[in-house]
């Protein structure tokens, strides 16, 4: 997968000599997974250029960051006690009662919610169709597929009980360093716009994964996936996302505008 996305990039890199319309795209929007509990926002930031081939249609690639993020359901996790030093006792936190003594048989518990951000170099390699409605004005559908590298992002846990002192309340980790994360991740694309009768273009764009971003690692005495110990809370999903991007031409000279 990264030979691909190198190529793809060298390929972009050699055609843009001869583009027809550079350009840079920025967007801002929700993101999650398909069976995720909740969404994060998400961004983006890009360069491409759009090569014409016929009246109508273009192909324009364009390579950027893109930061994507999901929550998993929250999970409930047992209140260990540690040491004056940090070390775990294996004993957990008891109930106590108005007095301060603790409840026999009853035992405190945490609820543990994780968020997850996942910031992407990606390639994009849409296609866009233009329905002319007037003097440089055009409706714009667009659609193709993208690949993606993650390369940075954290994953936030707060209220996990088994952790030790003030990370009781909140920890991060790297989310590309989790155990099972997914590094490659590629997808479909599709998207409605307007061309204004300038250099701009807005558009609404839906991006669609089509790979796992991880796999299940930890698994209960039963089988099933484990959403206490497992680092991505027992479940293994797939990006999802909606933008509202802006797209600016930087050689004017050279766009479907001028009519």
């Amino acid at each position: 997968m990264q030979k691909i996305i190198t190529l793809l990039v060298l390929s972009l890199a050699s055609l843009s000599a001869a583009a027809q319309s550079i350009f840079v795209k920025i967007g801002g929007g929700f993101a999650s997974q398909y069976d995720a509990a909740g969404y994060s926002g998400s961004a983006k930031i890009a360069f491409g250029y759009e090569h014409e081939l016929s009246q109508t249609f273009a192909f324009a690639p364009s390579i950027g960051v893109t930061a994507r993020g999901w929550q998993v359901d929250d999970v409930s996790t047992p209140d260990m006690l540690f040491d004056d030093k940090g070390n775990a006792t294996g004993l957990q936190r008891p109930v106590v009662d108005s007095e301060g003594n603790p409840v026999e048989g009853k035992y405190m518990y945490s609820m543990m919610h994780r968020s997850y951000a996942a910031n992407y170099l990606q390639l994009d390699l849409p296609f866009n169709y233009y329905h002319r409605l007037g003097e440089s004005r055009y409706l714009t559908l667009t659609a193709g597929p993208w690949v993606a590298c993650g390369i940075a992002g954290n994953r936030s846990t707060e209220g996990d009980g088994r952790a030790c002192g003030d990370r009781k309340i909140r920890y991060t980790d790297r989310t590309f360093s989790l155990p099972g994360a997914h590094r490659f991740d590629c997808g479909l694309k599709a998207g409605v716009g307007y061309q204004f009768p300038s250099s701009l273009t807005i558009n609404v764009e839906g991006e669609f994964g089509l790979l796992k971003t991880n796999s299940i690692t930890v698994f209960d005495a039963q089988g099933l996936p484990d959403a206490v110990n497992d680092p991505f809370a027992g479940r293994a999903g797939r990006n999802v996302g909606v933008m509202l991007t802006l797209s600016y031409r930087l050689n004017k000279s050279k766009w479907k505008g001028d009519d």
